[in-house]
């Protein structure tokens, strides 16, 4: 008897599909937007860059660290940000292997009462994103299942858009050629026990400031400030598919326990996909997206590549703590250095496994049975 899979909806998650021609992205949590104040203008303090006019810029350099504060409405100090999200997917470390940076600071939560927040970390925290080259790709999408358009409104000094909703609440804009985003993350906002503040509009309020010294860094940052590392993935072969080279197809419906399943589907962009910073620097980064499935047997699997980027499963193990969602995991076949972690149990549908095979890393989102499956094939017929 054959086993059926489904891989479940990430409509909740920030996080996107892609292949070599082309994306596909989910759209993030439906939320409505909310009344938004009025910034006087640009923040009073603007940050002093520690680098110099030849070096790129720090998250230091980017915000003073009183922004931040008054943005959390709390102490705060810098965090690694893959450890305070709850399922880190590709789309969250596109920015940085398309070249560009991402930088969160956390407060300490010592001015709020939050009683009803579940999951971590359980306080604000100041999310920023930089994406050179990508300012003619920007528009105003914030959050909910509309695509944005080029309509800018002033936020902060600067035209851009900016927006609240679930998880938080965000500004955003074209800077130079760079794509930027500044966000706050307030999980407490939606259910009456902010600690930023009483309502959307007091969120944004706080914000500004943050977001004025971040746009203002770019705006003013010579091109050497702004040429952050990265780490794009390498080429396929021409002729070659990618997905089939670490996977086969009969191995992977043999993975899922059904018969035979698809070829790998390879579609063209449509416009109708919501376009983000996360999805268009995904495809920046090189991730590939393999999706293939059996319509008879309703098996489909979902893994994207990130080619020489086997340090994000490096960096994701090294964040984690005994209450994160996430925990180290072992696959059959992985030697060495190779790491996984995963969401994965008996008692749990979905699965968020990443898992490194040489100098990649991969990402597999289905049942916990069939993500284990799949990755466990995709080490196989690599060794």
């Amino acid at each position: 008897m054959s086993r059926r899979s489904i891989t479940p909806s990430r409509g909740a998650a920030l996080t996107a599909a892609v292949t070599l021609t082309a994306l596909t992205l989910a759209a993030l949590t439906a939320c409505a937007s909310a009344p938004t104040p009025a910034p006087s203008g640009p923040a009073s303090s603007t940050p002093t860059p520690a680098s110099t006019a030849s070096t790129p810029l720090a998250c230091a350099d980017l915000v003073p660290a009183a922004d931040v504060d008054t943005a959390l409405a709390s102490p705060s100090a810098p965090a690694e940000f893959s450890s305070l999200l709850s399922y880190p997917t590709p789309g969250d470390f596109a920015s940085t292997a398309a070249g560009g940076i991402r930088c969160a600071w956390l407060a300490d939560g010592s001015m709020g009462t939050y009683t009803s927040i579940v999951g971590g970390p359980g306080a604000p925290w100041l999310d920023v994103q930089v994406l050179p080259g990508a300012a003619a790709a920007w528009n105003s999408y914030t959050f909910g299942d509309s695509p944005g358009t080029s309509d800018q409104t002033p936020f902060a000094g600067f035209p851009g858009a900016h927006s609240c909703g679930d998880p938080g609440c965000l500004a955003t804009a074209p800077i130079g050629d760079a794509w930027v985003s500044v966000m706050v993350h307030d999980p407490g906002l939606g259910v009456g026990d902010s600690l930023v503040g009483a309502s959307s509009d007091d969120v944004l309020a706080a914000l500004a400031p943050a977001a004025a010294a971040v746009f203002s860094t770019i705006r003013d940052a010579t091109p050497e400030q702004l040429a952050w590392p990265a780490t794009r993935g390498r080429e396929a072969s021409p002729g070659v598919d990618v997905c089939a080279s670490f996977l086969k197809t009969p191995a992977l419906a043999n993975a899922l326990g059904v018969a035979s399943i698809g070829d790998y589907e390879v579609t063209a962009p449509d416009p109708r996909d919501i376009v983000t910073l996360e999805s268009t620097a995904q495809v920046e980064a090189g991730f590939v997206s393999c999706v293939a499935e059996s319509s008879e047997e309703f098996a489909r699997a979902d893994f994207v590549l990130l080619l020489d980027n086997a340090a994000i499963v490096d960096r994701i193990a090294a964040g984690l703590t005994a209450d994160s969602p996430e925990q180290l995991d072992t696959l059959e076949g992985q030697t060495g250095a190779e790491k996984a972690v995963s969401t994965c149990s008996a008692d749990r549908a979905a699965c968020e496994l990443w898992f490194s095979l040489g100098v990649d890393a991969i990402y597999v989102s289905s049942f916990s049975s069939d993500s284990r499956a799949i990755a466990e094939a995709i080490i196989a017929q690599a060794r």
